[in-house]
């Protein structure tokens, strides 16, 4: 279903194949929007987002690409010019979760952490502010996470790479105002295939207030929200979908 908005836009959501990135392409292709997909991986997991996707009437592509390689994401956008023709929202959701302590931490975990996390957001919102300060308008979305507030053991890489992405966010929202907003969504703990495996003990983390992690979904509603007209006066703004474990403001 087409949503009030004056007409459907262009979105492309990075690592949308599964999780949060897919309820987040899903919740944009209810609201009419046409999708990028992008994923680094299995070819039939994005495959099925883009038919349910396609399910809502809108148009879907799906692009197979490592956020962390700059060469990948400029061809990547160079398909995204020659389907679409311009991009309205770009949502830099993709990343990896892997716990180590700091002593047993090897360069190539901290390296691959940081490089799909950090270096992936700036890659492609460096290609998409290009053509967003050329048509005067564009919503950049970052998916960062509450351990940018709090940190949390055996995953200081983690924590890091996302600080990094939380203060390229503010930073953007400086540099691209007034045509480009950037804003961020900080989920907490959440039901994805990363924490399938997690003791019932473990899912109810004292740290959250409502007694539970998030669903993609409810993450998926703030992403939407931001990318909405109703969010247009929002930029700079680190959305807290987190269950109460950080409060912000």
């Amino acid at each position: 279903m087409i949503s009030n908005e004056a007409k459907p836009k262009v979105a492309l959501i990075t690592g949308a194949s599964r999780g949060i990135g897919k309820a987040i392409a899903l919740e944009l292709a209810k609201a009419g929007h046409h999708l990028f997909i992008n994923y680094y991986g299995d070819d039939k997991e994005a495959a099925d987002v883009q038919r349910q996707a396609e399910a809502h009437g809108i148009r879907a592509e799906i692009y197979n690409a490592d956020v962390s390689d700059p060469v990948q994401v400029q061809s990547m956008f160079a398909a995204l010019d020659s389907a679409f023709g311009r991009i309205d929202i770009l949502v830099n959701n993709a990343g990896i979760a892997q716990t180590s302590s700091l002593t047993e931490m090897t360069n190539e975990q901290w390296d691959r952490m940081i490089k799909i996390h950090l270096y992936g957001a700036f890659y492609t919102s460096r290609e998409a502010a290009r053509r967003m300060l050329e048509q005067k308008s564009g919503k950049i979305i970052n998916v960062t996470s509450d351990l940018a507030s709090q940190g949390a053991a055996d995953l200081s890489h983690y924590a890091a790479a996302k600080g990094g992405v939380t203060a390229f966010t503010k930073s953007l929202a400086r540099e691209l105002a007034p045509y480009v907003l950037v804003n961020a969504v900080a989920p907490g703990g959440t039901f994805t295939d990363v924490r399938s495996s997690l003791e019932e003990s473990d899912k109810n983390d004292a740290r959250y207030l409502l007694g539970r992690l998030a669903f993609p979904q409810e993450i998926a509603k703030s992403v939407l929200f931001l990318a909405s007209d109703d969010a247009n006066i929002y930029t700079g703004q680190v959305l807290g979908a987190n269950g109460g474990s950080v409060m912000n403001g």
